[in-house]
């Protein structure tokens, strides 16, 4: 019978080096290319769910042994035949070493058992440099005194946080199972003898070192017994009895009856040896040692909540929506054939960068000509990692893309959400790195939304490419011109925040601002800081706007206008073909829209639709010339095609135009979450009054008829006919309406353009666009099948838990498209503060209130007897839907209470002061709830949409405060519910709560500093106590003595953070001391 070596290799290869690849790829592979010397570590078998799930079984041969033959059997090698069916889940590996002691044709290794043990760390090390999982050591004979002197060697590693690449390998082994490992030398049979026995019969001379360590109570063996029993009290330890006494904790003890080679040799999985292995293996597996595994979920548990805190609702969208290159039309950029487009003025240097050392690559055009789209192409096309690869040279290829998008939210056109999609990409996948990149939120309690500052997150960046410098990192960054400066929105004027037209090159003519301008400076630099970086690439993609040129001039370049000639008339031939198959002379039209369009894809494209549109309204070839004739040649500006399109448009139809343009313009404003679709658009463009009516609004009129998408098919399908007859095409979308490209956006803002479309045409005005606004959201919520909770079956098993009877709704799924559509209709109420239709507003927040209610009612419909009886069945859609976040306030174990249960808490917590006002003013409100509701206008918590990982921060609220105080609130009444834990004489009030959260919320935007100023004052006024001394909650950590505060440390102590404000916080001291000597002699205290 052929041995198990002739059975796994075959026929004869060349030699290679040794697993040089850490042992990743197949194992049967791995078998074949690196059996010849046995040296380092093998990896047979993976099939481990991720780096942090399954188990590492590693196996440590003894002397004499190979990472192979001392675990095979004849043809069975069971570490890999065997293991694959019984132990799921886990990754194998043998590791060798050179322990032939006495070989007649190799020198011996003249390495102690330390020397070895020191190799085994680094080569798992190096191995396991993205795992986490935990390890299982299998060792035999000298193996396992191999492994423990490296287990050892690891725990001092570990305990003085050195080296904690190596640390970490005793810090994630779970157990060890030694068979025939010497722990106390060898007895009778002293091995050491035997060793030397056999070394007489070398050429060369023994490993003196480890004869001496192997002889019977060696002090070696006894000092590293002693080190590994204390180190290994929270290990599982199997032993093989006859193998050597063995004392320590969580021992237990095994026969296996074969001599000291066979022990580890199964022929069979019936083989005794085999099933006691096999059940020692699942034991140890099944008891994880309890510090790890809480210390893995911890980890697990952040990591996800960082990933999830990256990611935003429309990280994706922007790539999913660009249009696909038609047919072949971008395929010229990664020709290997060619480099040079035969219409094309220059050639293409893209296919040598993507090989090269080059670190950028400019892609430009003019508006229009496909840029995105072709970006698209290229990060997406398999050809572009395959050259990419070339570049890495054998290592890690990590490719990440970001497109910006002005027409989205702001995450899809800031900074932030750039470096938030880029680490969101490369860190789902490298989570071993999360730790080390957010390393300043594990371990503490700092909440993760303080990340999303640039600050944080560039830094981040930059640390995740520090620790990728054994991978080679391509960026793709499409839009640069659509790069917008959120952050910085507050520090221009509104003069620099106005459009100029003045350009002289024609992408500039399409409109810059100061602000504009100065953010396409400041991405520009912040990119050009990688070019010193010898293992990153970046590809960016914009417009050829004056402030890039300057930025980018020294970068090579392609400019995609001048490589679309072939394509565009590629496309026109194409589309002519398909879908005006009787056109005569095709190509005298091809020739000309492709000489007219001077590069400019979406030209063509609209300018196809036309000659489609006119075929089929029966125009014969030279009525279709003729249009073609007539047609501008350029985009934008007073006499170009999108004024022609507008222009089409019947008069009749001008004032809804007006009506619809102003809703999707006003949307982009809002930065509303989720979409604009196109019921919602036209739910709203009537207006929020019923026709002919000056109080009837239409949302109360609505019926409840909760349809899904598809069931309101007819609906849409009209509608998105009547959309196009009525905005000329520059609008288009059904479940997102918005602009049908960045310059038409552009074109219809530019006011003069605006006055010439719609001269005396009625549109809305004065508050009634957001009234409109969030009438349709009202009116859509009423007949949006998806945004209901839905019931889901499970009333006898609810009925019968008493944790869901208390809490029913805590693990509903919340539907994300009610979410979407109750924020927008929050985020339009608060654009209403100086709404002038007071009663109309608050009627219409009424309507939205009522209608949240209508999405929990089929689900409250659903539910068992027992819950219609409980307080579940009255409960608020707020309670449904809204959370409190504790992640940077678990300090304060009052704030749980000031989750809103009710719509008017809500609208406190948003600051939605008309409607807060009417509610209130109206009203004889109980002392209690009026103190309740103060603490939610001044108290700084964070709400959550539940499931939806979208948070926002309800801060001071001074109008609201001022309304409560006059209606009889007192700014000094002891909040009880906030004292679980200090004696209530040491409790916080509505006053002592706004002072400390300043003190312990870190800093923000200038605003929100001026809001917690006036609220200050405000609380003076109405009698707040000057001299109040507390005790702050930080100072019970780690049962340190807790820290008094005052009025005047908290004031000086935040006025130091925020310098900008100090001539408010030099007012509140002023206010202080007037209102100490308005209340006479200080009292006694504390």
């Amino acid at each position: 019978m052929p041995n198990v070596f002739s059975r796994i290799f075959g026929k004869k290869r060349n030699k290679k080096t040794e697993d040089e690849d850490g042992g990743e790829g197949d194992a049967r592979e791995a078998l074949e290319t690196s059996a010849s010397d046995g040296i380092g570590p093998l990896s047979v078998r993976d099939d481990c769910e991720g780096d942090a799930s399954g188990i590492d079984l590693i196996f440590v041969h003894g002397l004499r042994g190979s990472r192979l033959k001392t675990w095979s059997s004849g043809d069975v090698f069971w570490p890999r035949d065997f293991l694959k069916d019984d132990v799921k889940n886990a990754r194998v590996i043998t590791w060798g070493y050179d322990a032939s002691v006495a070989n007649a044709f190799a020198y011996a290794s003249k390495e102690s058992i330390f020397g070895h043990a020191d190799t085994l760390l680094n080569d798992l090390a190096r191995l396991r440099k993205r795992i986490t999982r935990p390890i299982v050591f299998i060792c035999h004979s000298l193996g396992g005194l191999v492994v423990k002197a490296a287990l050892i060697e690891s725990a001092a590693y570990n305990s003085h946080k050195r080296h904690p690449t190596l640390g970490e390998i005793y810090a994630s082994t779970i157990g060890v199972i030694f068979l025939g490992t010497p722990h106390r030398g060898s007895s009778k049979e002293n091995l050491g003898e035997v060793v030397a026995n056999v070394a007489k019969l070398s050429f060369r001379q023994p490993n003196k070192q480890l004869l001496a360590t192997l002889k019977t109570d060696s002090h070696i063996l006894e000092n590293q017994r002693d080190q590994f029993t204390t180190i290994s009290s929270n290990l599982s330890i199997i032993v093989k009895e006859a193998s050597a006494s063995y004392d320590g904790f969580n021992v237990r003890r095994d026969a296996i009856n074969a001599n000291h080679m066979n022990m580890v040799k199964f022929p069979s999985k019936g083989n005794e040896g085999y099933k006691r292995t096999l059940g020692h293996v699942d034991d140890i597996r099944n008891v994880q040692r309890p510090e790890i595994q809480q210390e893995n979920e911890k980890i697990e548990s952040r990591n996800n909540d960082i990933l999830k805190a990256l990611e935003f609702s429309k990280i994706h969208d922007r790539e999913l929506n660009i249009d696909n290159a038609y047919a072949d039309t971008c395929s010229w950029i990664l020709d290997h054939q060619s480099t040079n487009n035969k219409a094309s003025a220059k050639p293409s240097q893209f296919l040598s960068w993507l090989k090269n050392n080059e670190t950028f690559f400019w892609i430009s055009g003019k508006a229009g000509c496909g840029k995105s789209t072709l970006m698209k192409y290229v990060y997406q096309n398999r050809k572009t990692r395959e050259d990419l690869s070339q570049w890495a040279d054998g290592k890690d290829l990590v490719l990440t893309g970001y497109f910006f998008f002005d027409r989205g939210d702001k995450d899809q056109s800031s900074r932030e959400g750039m470096l938030r999609s880029i680490l969101h990409q490369v860190l789902s996948t490298r989570r071993d790195l999360i730790p080390k990149v957010f390393s300043q939120f594990f371990g503490n309690t700092l909440p993760l939304q303080q990340f999303m500052a640039w600050t944080n997150l560039s830094g981040a960046l930059i640390s995740m490419l520090d620790h990728l410098r054994d991978s080679k990192i391509c960026l793709f960054l499409d839009g640069l011109d659509e790069y917008r400066m959120i952050d910085r929105i507050d520090e221009y004027t509104e003069e620099e925040m106005d459009l100029i037209y003045d350009g002289t090159n024609e992408d500039d003519a399409w409109g810059q601002s100061i602000w504009i301008t100065d953010g396409h400076r400041e991405i520009a630099r912040f990119l050009r800081q990688f070019k010193n970086c010898d293992n990153i690439k970046v590809c960016i993609s914009s417009r050829e706007l004056v402030v890039f040129e300057q930025e980018f001039r020294t970068f090579p370049r392609l400019q995609v206008h001048e490589h679309t000639a072939e394509s565009i008339a590629h496309y026109c031939d194409n589309r002519l073909t398909d879908e005006a198959p009787g056109l005569i002379h095709r190509s005298d039209f091809v020739s000309l829209i492709t000489e007219k369009a001077r590069g400019v894809f979406l030209w063509v494209r609209l300018v196809v639709d036309m000659l489609v549109n006119g075929y089929n309204d029966g125009n014969f070839k030279e009525e279709l010339l003729k249009i073609l004739d007539n047609l501008p040649p350029r985009l934008g500006g007073k006499d170009g095609l999108y004024m022609r399109m507008m222009r089409n448009i019947k008069r009749e139809y001008l004032p809804e135009s007006k009506r619809l343009f102003q809703l999707v313009m006003r949307w982009g404003e809002h930065e509303a979450l989720g979409s604009l679709d196109i019921i919602t658009l036209f739910l709203a463009e009537p207006g929020h009054l019923e026709a002919d009516s000056e109080q009837e609004l239409r949302a109360r009129n609505d019926k409840v008829l909760l349809k899904s998408w598809g069931e309101w098919r007819p609906r849409w399908t009209d509608l998105e006919r009547r959309l196009k007859s009525r905005c000329g095409g520059l609008l288009e979308g059904i479940e997102n309406v918005q602009f049908m490209h960045q310059t038409a956006k552009e074109f219809m803002s530019r006011n003069y353009l605006w006055d010439k479309i719609f001269h005396n045409t009625a549109g809305f005005g004065g508050s009634d666009l957001n009234l409109a606004m969030l009438s349709g959201l009202v009116r859509r919520l009423k007949c949006c099948g998806e945004a209901a909770f839905k019931s889901n079956g499970l009333q006898s098993q609810r009925e019968q838990d008493p944790a869901v009877l208390s809490y029913p709704f805590k693990n509903l799924e919340i539907p994300t498209r009610g979410f979407e559509l109750l924020e927008c209709a929050l985020c339009h109420a608060n654009s209403l503060e100086s709404c002038d239709r007071f009663d109309q507003y608050v009627a219409l927040l009424d309507e939205l209130d009522g209608a949240g209610d209508q999405l929990t009612r089929d689900w409250k419909d659903g539910l068992a007897e027992s819950f219609r009886r409980s307080s579940v069945a009255n409960a608020s859609w707020v309670e449904f839907f809204i959370a409190l976040d504790l992640g940077g306030s678990s300090k304060w174990p009052n704030l749980a209470s000031l989750k809103p249960k009710s719509f008017l808490e809500l609208a406190i917590t948003r600051n939605l002061f008309p409607y807060v006002e009417v509610k209130i003013r109206c009203k004889d409100i109980p002392r209690p709830q009026l103190q309740s509701l103060l603490l939610r206008a001044t108290r700084r918590v964070l709400l959550e949409w539940k499931d939806q990982g979208y948070l926002y921060a309800a801060y001071n609220s001074p109008e609201i405060s001022e309304m409560l105080f006059q209606k009889g609130a007192d700014p000094n009444c002891r909040d009880a519910d906030s004292n679980t834990v200090m004696p209530l004489e040491e409790g916080l009030t509505a006053w002592t709560g706004l002072l400390q959260d300043r003190l312990h919320v870190g800093s923000f935007g200038d605003a929100w500093v001026e809001r917690w100023i006036l609220t200050v004052k405000v609380f003076l006024k109405y009698g707040a106590d000057p001299t109040v001394r507390w005790y702050s909650p930080h100072g019970m950590e780690n049962g340190r003595a807790m820290e008094i505060n005052t009025p005047d440390t908290i004031i000086q102590a935040v006025s130091a953070r925020q310098p900008q404000c100090q001539k408010g916080f030099a007012d509140i001291m002023e206010l202080l001391s007037e209102a100490k000597a308005n209340l006479g002699p200080i009292r006694g205290g504390g």
